[in-house]
């Protein structure tokens, strides 16, 4: 079978579709004399009919009998999410066939970031940093870093704080700034980066921009990860554990201990290429400008209930029908609740079935948009001679444009 994707030429030829693929036979052939409107309508409904059986190919495996049996695998999963979690995993490079893999983990410390929080001041004064210009040092990890602001006379304590605020963050050190704002209070909250060696202090040089405003006051200090992953110690300045050549990424969350299996990932895999495969037949729908716009609303539509259905699984909606899968948030629930995220997914496959279903019984001619000419309205309607491709009937049709 050629590519379904590929563009129709000007010349006579025959174009293969996904009408029914147990069928070698099955094809549509055109006599195209010229290109013009009616080559590019037979074009994108032969785009439309191949994404849609994709989309209904994955559906089924998601459903009924398939989905039961692909949903039963248990994916790559933690055996407690608050001390280690998934947060990527490579269905790639281990197949279905590898043994499970083990990690072991026994996490004494997780990294975390140094937190400075100042002082709580009324907005709407007199700046309390010194009028002129007011020098301090930022030193991050030994490094020292000379900064500067000039507070000028009627400069608010928040005018202060923002100039202060935006000096720090221009310096590029690794620590950034969030200015709070209270009821008629304002803050400067200082973070840095995870780790041991991104430690920060401030000091005033002249004026007391860091003494005013009490920036300098650490609330949480910054510390490296320990932790045990199969008896032997790591230290590390952050929470990312990469294993397995980086297929396999682990984010430690807090203390305890835990066990990470790799497994088939086999729902979670077929989800996604759900998803983007909804993306890709979506996408068609909403720029191909020989298709009906009747086809992209009720798109939508669909997107919008599935949504609905899963929206508590991970998938959420985007615009022009699109989807965003949180594969985190899928695994989870598969994890905490497989039944119910089964009958979840089974619901968004059910109803694209029944789509692709309803979409391959209506007239080809009725899926175009109405400045089709009439010759071609003619031509497409003789392509409906047989049943919808999942009945079987006529396997090929001869449509002369």
């Amino acid at each position: 079978m050629v590519d379904p994707l590929s563009p129709l030429g000007s010349t006579s030829r025959t174009l293969s579709i996904y009408w029914n693929p147990a069928s070698s036979s099955t094809n549509i052939t055109i006599n195209a004399a010229s290109p013009g409107d009616a080559a590019g309508q037979l074009d994108a409904l032969n785009n439309l009919y191949a994404r849609a059986y994709q989309m209904m190919s994955l559906a089924d495996q998601l459903s009924g009998v398939e989905g039961q049996i692909n949903f039963s695998q248990s994916p790559t999963r933690s055996s407690d999410r608050q001390v280690a979690n998934i947060t990527y995993f490579d269905k790639t490079h281990y197949p279905v066939q590898t043994p499970e893999a083990q990690f072991q983990f026994k996490v004494l410390q997780t990294a975390q970031n140094q937190v400075n929080q100042g002082s709580s001041l009324n907005a709407a004064d007199a700046a309390a940093v010194n009028t002129g210009a007011n020098t301090f040092t930022l030193t991050v990890g030994g490094t020292a870093y000379n900064l500067e602001v000039t507070i000028n006379a009627g400069d608010t304590n928040a005018a202060a704080l923002g100039k202060i605020a935006q000096a720090i963050d221009a310096a590029n050190t690794g620590v950034t700034s969030t200015i709070v704002n209270g009821n008629n209070t304002v803050q400067l909250n200082l973070a840095g980066q995870t780790g041991e060696a991104q430690a920060f202090s401030l000091a005033d040089l002249s004026g007391n921009a860091v003494s005013a405003t009490g920036i300098n006051n650490s609330t949480q200090t910054a510390a490296d990860a320990q932790f045990l992953m199969n008896g032997s110690f790591y230290l590390q300045a952050d929470n990312a554990v990469s294993l397995l050549d980086g297929h396999l990424q682990v984010n430690l969350t807090g203390a305890g201990t835990a066990t990470v299996t790799t497994g088939p990932q086999a729902a979670v895999d077929l989800m996604q290429s759900l998803t983007g495969s909804m993306n890709s037949f979506g996408a068609l729908l909403a720029v191909n400008p020989y298709l009906t716009p009747a086809l992209s609303a009720a798109w939508s539509e669909l997107v919008q209930q599935g949504v609905g259905i899963l929206s508590n699984y991970g998938l959420q909606g985007g615009s022009q029908g699109q989807v965003v899968l949180d594969t985190l948030k899928f695994t989870q629930a598969l994890e905490e609740n497989t039944a119910g995220t089964a009958q979840a997914t089974g619901g968004l496959a059910s109803r694209l079935q029944r789509f692709v279903q309803g979409l391959t019984s209506y007239p080809s001619g009725s899926l175009v948009s109405s400045s089709s000419t009439a010759s071609a309205q003619t031509a497409f309607a003789s392509a409906t001679a047989s049943l919808p491709w999942w009945q079987g009937g006529i396997r090929s049709f001869s449509i002369t444009v």
